[in-house]
């Protein structure tokens, strides 16, 4: 009971002085829309952590500035805060918003019992589907009266300088949540969220190069986008999100996405141009700088998520951040220096410009004082960190594009040089069965000279011989039909020497033998005869095959002007171009081939030779016969 006393009447004692200044109150009846009562508040710091909220009644309060003196040093201490109201208008209930994240547990004093009675229950979150979790405390205040209300603050390791109260009316909470908190972010929230989509589709594109490949640098690299696309989503997340999960793990989180991010890029570097093989030193001091990352990371997150060191854990992962940037940017260089390639200084530029993006970004946000009401309280350096990675992604792609060209060219340049190796081998192969075709062809025409001409060369001369002893007719007419026929035989296989001889396979050599058998074929004969022979013969390949074939069919139409035309008169014309042309007319009495037979079937048969080497022959009678052979040369090399 006297303890209840001496609060009571402390309670009032603070109360009167507090009356004395009437300005700190805070009067419903005098609230428009919302207002911000940061500077109406008054504060108690308890270092000591052992006061309670009854005996925070018999501590002095102070009024703040501009700004909410938190400690930052010291935010694991207990902080009470002072609220008083007093109620001139008709509206009895109102409602505080505090503040982003930070826990709070509110209490009301009872003067009539002198105790605290806390509100906790009074919170209730804003129904949206955006913002579906902002925290709003209820309060009710009669009619004439006024009440004192404490607020005890759980402060969190960064959210020291989120302490904002705002008052407003229960109908203007929807006006407040889009003025205070969703307005001054919406140029910010449409960039993010479209910087994301274009970094997530290179995410993708990434990743899907190395479910191809199965490369590691690939995959590296796709963790590394990833660490960073959940970074900025996350801090794009806390804008409209005020859970546990924000309260709890803010800065560390934070800080093990970006040196995660950061670790995965110089795993990628490291692996991408194989700096362990190329430049062993490089490498080193790469991996060094890994190692000091992890370590830091082990060492300074518990730190950071403690309140009592969770200031000095921020700073140093800041300082730390500005150093592995800076040695960053200096490995980089030098590597660009040494590396002389267009791979080396697309990457190392894109890395180096998100390096300088993000020490901008770092020194902006640590500066403060830049803010602007469609970017938000911190939209500005976490833009400029998010253009500087997605920069490095773009000049990445380029990397990657170069590359995959380069691998292309090397690719196509490969199969080129394969094929013209096996194009080289079929050749070989080709010439060597050619020249293996030539030499039989010419051993056996020098065999069939030399053992088969000696031995008709012999027949015809003993024949001849033994007709000039002979002095029975009969003999000597059987004598000449022998000679005859060695004759016959001679010039047939002259005709097949001929033939194989491989130095006789091109254009010139075949006009030029025609030229003589036909001369020699009509110079016996009462024919005058006229032979037309390009100016110009191109050496066109023209095999064995083809030259008896065609040897066959100007001698068939020979014997056919001497056997059937009468002709006085023959004129042969010789043209070359993707054709070889034999035309061969006279001035005979023509021939009907339906009566003729015998000039029927020779027609046949220089047609049938034709067509076996793609060769054509037509026929016309017109003031004699005109007959006109085409032979394509293209079609049959040697």
């Amino acid at each position: 009971m006297p303890n209840r006393f001496f609060i009571t009447l402390a309670f009032l004692l603070c109360w009167s002085a507090v009356t004395a200044q009437t300005n700190n109150f805070i009067d419903l009846g005098k609230i428009g829309e919302y207002d911000t009562v940061l500077k109406r508040l008054s504060y108690f710091i308890d270092y000591s952590k052992k006061i309670t909220i009854e005996d925070a009644a018999y501590a002095t309060f102070h009024y703040p500035g501009e700004k909410f003196p938190f400690d930052k040093t010291r935010l694991d201490a207990r902080y009470f805060i002072k609220l008083s109201v007093t109620n001139s208008g008709n509206q009895d209930t109102f409602w505080l918003y505090t503040g982003r994240a930070q826990q709070y547990t509110m209490y009301a004093f009872d003067s009539s019992a002198a105790t605290f009675k806390a509100l906790n229950n009074q919170f209730q979150s804003y129904s949206n589907p955006v913002f579906n979790s902002v925290p709003f405390a209820r309060f009710v205040v009669r009619k004439g009266t006024y009440s004192v209300f404490f607020i005890q603050a759980n402060i969190g390791f960064y959210n020291w300088y989120l302490f904002d109260p705002v008052i407003l009316l229960p109908k203007e909470k929807t006006s407040f949540t889009y003025e205070h908190l969703l307005r001054p972010n919406i140029l910010y929230s449409y960039t993010t969220i479209a910087l994301l989509g274009i970094m997530f589709s290179m995410l993708v594109y990434t990743f899907t190069i190395f479910l191809q490949t199965l490369k590691h640098e690939y995959l590296y690299y796709a963790l590394a986008m990833m660490a960073f696309i959940v970074y900025f989503f996350l801090r794009w997340l806390d804008l409209f999100k005020f859970g546990k999960l924000f309260y709890f793990f803010s800065y560390a989180k934070y800080q093990l996405l970006q040196l995660t991010g950061h670790i995965f890029v110089i795993a990628f570097i490291m692996s991408f141009f194989t700096l362990k093989k190329s430049f062993p030193a490089l490498y080193k001091y790469f991996k060094i700088l890994i190692l000091a990352q992890l370590a830091f990371l082990a060492i300074n997150l518990p730190l950071t998520y403690t309140n009592r060191f969770s200031y000095f854990g921020n700073i140093a992962f800041h300082i730390f951040r500005a150093v592995v940037l800076i040695c960053t940017a200096a490995l980089i260089t030098v590597l660009v220096i040494q590396k002389k390639n267009k791979e080396v200084r697309y990457l190392g530029m894109g890395l180096l410009i998100s390096i300088l993006l993000c020490g901008i970004a770092l020194y902006i946000y640590k500066k403060g004082g830049l803010e602007q009401f469609f970017f938000g309280n911190e939209g500005i350096p976490i833009l400029i960190f998010m253009l500087g990675i997605l920069l490095q992604m773009i000049f990445f792609m380029q990397v990657l594009s170069y590359r995959e060209r380069m691998q292309q060219v090397l690719h196509i340049r490969a199969v080129e040089k394969l094929q013209l190796e096996n194009d080289r081998k079929r050749l070989e192969k080709y010439r060597a069965v050619i020249d293996a075709r030539d030499k039989e062809r010419n051993r056996i025409s020098q065999e069939i000279h030399d053992d088969i001409g000696s031995v008709l060369t012999s027949i015809r001369l003993l024949s001849e011989i033994v007709k000039a002893k002979s002095v029975r007719n009969d003999a000597a007419k059987e004598l000449e039909k022998i000679s005859g026929t060695a004759n016959i035989l001679i010039d047939k296989m002259n005709e097949i020497i001929w033939t194989l001889n491989s130095r006789n396979d091109t254009l010139p050599n075949l006009i030029a033998y025609l030229r003589h058998l036909i001369v020699e074929y009509f110079e016996p004969l009462q024919i005058q005869l006229q032979i037309v022979t390009p100016d110009d013969i191109s050496e066109n390949p023209v095999s064995g095959k083809l030259r008896r074939n065609i040897l066959l069919s100007v001698k068939e139409a020979l014997h056919n002007i001497v056997k059937h035309s009468q002709a006085t008169e023959v004129h042969i014309i010789f043209s070359t171009g993707d054709f070889f042309s034999i035309s061969i007319s006279d001035n005979g009495i023509g021939f009907n081939p339906l009566q003729t037979i015998s000039y029927k079937n020779g027609l046949q048969n220089i047609r049938e030779r034709l067509s076996t080497i793609g060769g054509t022959c037509t026929i016309s009678n017109n003031g004699g016969t005109s007959i006109l052979l085409k032979i394509p040369l293209q079609q049959y090399p040697v």
